[in-house]
Formats: C-alpha cells, structure tokens, sequence
C-alpha cells in the first residue's frame, strides 16, 4: 500500500498549548465516530488503489478508519471502502493495510516528540528524568525498549506513584537521537496536549499488532 508522504507536525499560530478545535469522523470498520486526529484517512487513486494520507491533503472523497486491526478487516471484508468512496477499489491485503496504517501511527507519535523538543517540553536521560518525575508535572514518560530491566521497574514505578502514562518506544539510541544527545533511556513529554495525542498513537499502534 502506498502511504502518502512523512507525518509532519502540524502548525500552530501561538504555541503548542493554544487549544484547537479537532473535528470528527465516522470510522468504516466499525461506524464509530472518533477524533479525525486519531483516524487514518485513505482516498482512492484514479486507478482504484487505495492510498494512505498522512496529511489529509490528498483531493478526492476520504474514508477514515481507526488504529484497529479489527476496523480494517472490517472495511476489506465488508465492501466498506467500496460503498464509502463510491466505486470500485483495488482490494489489498489485511497485513499489507494494518502494515501502513501502524507505520501512520509511529510517524505521528515521532512527529508529537520533535513539536515537544522544539518547544522546549522534553526531559531525556536518566537525571533529566528522575528530577522531572520527582519535580514536574509530566504528561508521559517513554522508556526505551532496551533499558535494562531493573531502571525500567525504577521509571515504572515513580509514574504509577504519580499516575504518568509509561509507554516502552524505541531504542535508547534513537531516543537519544531525536531529543539531541547520545542515548537515553527514557523520555518525558512535559506538553499535556501532545503527550495525550502521543499515548494514542502508542496505542494505536498497540492495537494494530495485535492478534
């Protein structure tokens, strides 16, 4: 499947924190109506191929779906995507479309990271960390997929203690990477508006992988 583009991340007038008014949509896998910045928009191609748009820029009629493997089998099975734009589609693979629709989710999710870090809304390291956890008011902790088990129970327990989303992502190395140093064991998200949008990508991309 072909997905339109890298996630950018989107423009605001003020700062990261002004309050915007984020529209709905009706998801074609299971008719529920979500947050347009939590669905996946797909539009069909002249010839009938179904692309992914990141950006929601691409022309043409639009289908949306939720970050849920069971949404997409949904619309292939069901003859949804044909009924929502109108015409004939070509049809692709179950693991083809959840494939795309996961790599959307962590794009956004790297793309909340780089908003906070140019705002000046990110921790990283293990200092940086634990006097934020201790200090500040965090809106998520990342930790890195491999952090060694005994400060990965450590992170863990200060944000159950202080009800932090914890989410594992990544490796230490490119943690380190996208906040500008070497590597990191953990990142804090200090915006409370990305780190909520950040933790719905996460688990989006937690509910397409699964079985």
């Amino acid at each position: 499947m072909h997905v339109s583009g890298r996630a950018r991340p989107e423009r605001h007038d003020r700062s990261v924190t002004a309050s915007t008014r984020v529209g709905e949509r009706t998801c074609v896998g299971c008719l529920q109506v979500g947050p347009k910045d939590q669905l996946i928009r797909l539009v069909c191609g002249p010839d009938g191929q179904v692309l992914m748009d990141i950006h929601g820029k691409l022309r043409g009629r639009g289908a949306y779906l939720c970050a849920q493997r069971l949404c997409a089998e949904h619309a292939l099975k069901r003859t949804r995507l044909q009924e929502a734009f109108r015409r004939e589609v070509t049809v692709v693979a179950l693991e083809e479309l959840v494939g795309a629709m996961a790599r959307v989710m962590a794009e956004r999710a790297l793309g909340c990271i780089r908003i906070a870090r140019k705002a000046g809304r990110v921790v990283s390291g293990y200092t940086q960390v634990s006097r934020a956890l201790t200090y500040e008011a965090v809106a998520c902790l990342l930790v890195a997929e491999d952090t060694a088990r005994d400060r990965l129970r450590e992170y863990q327990g200060w944000c159950t203690k202080r009800q932090i989303p914890c989410r594992l992502f990544l490796t230490k190395a490119r943690l380190g990477e996208l906040a500008g140093r070497g590597e990191s064991s953990a990142m804090g998200i200090l915006e409370p508006r990305l780190g909520e949008r950040l933790i719905g990508y996460l688990e989006g991309m937690g509910r397409l992988t699964e079985r």
